[in-house]
């Protein structure tokens, strides 16, 4: 199956390293789509729904210039309460966590980092790809 993905996020790293973490998975391909900061994701969720590629999967950083990751969230389920995004954060169990979780997102996952660490693989692997 192929999933497209929104990546949103500042960090030029994570843009090369997701789509090689994700080529390692061999059951289902991914389109992955780039925004630099929340305003830019914001609007190229609405441009890839609007053509009916609906993002299955928003990767978001919470703290990005322009706009951040918790107001880009909650632009994006104002106008899709059906979309499913989480948002990184290195602040797990404090109150940015759950404003992310009042934004709509449906998760949060801590750190960034797309490593070999298997540990860090089952973290990842527990986000929900909906179709």
């Amino acid at each position: 199956m192929d999933y497209i993905i929104l990546l949103v996020e500042d960090e030029e790293q994570i843009h090369t390293l997701l789509p090689v973490y994700l080529a390692r998975n061999k059951q289902h391909t991914f389109t992955v789509h780039s925004a630099r900061h929340g305003k830019a994701g914001v609007e190229q969720y609405s441009k890839l729904a609007n053509g009916g590629k609906k993002p299955d999967l928003v990767l978001m950083d919470i703290k990005m210039p322009v706009m951040n990751g918790m107001e880009a969230t909650r632009m994006i389920m104002d106008n899709d309460p059906a979309a499913n995004i989480y948002l990184f954060t290195a602040y797990a169990g404090t109150e940015v966590e759950r404003n992310a979780l009042d934004a709509g997102a449906k998760g949060t996952k801590q750190g960034r980092r797309l490593d070999q660490d298997s540990r860090r693989d089952s973290e990842y692997s527990k986000i929900r790809l909906t179709r």
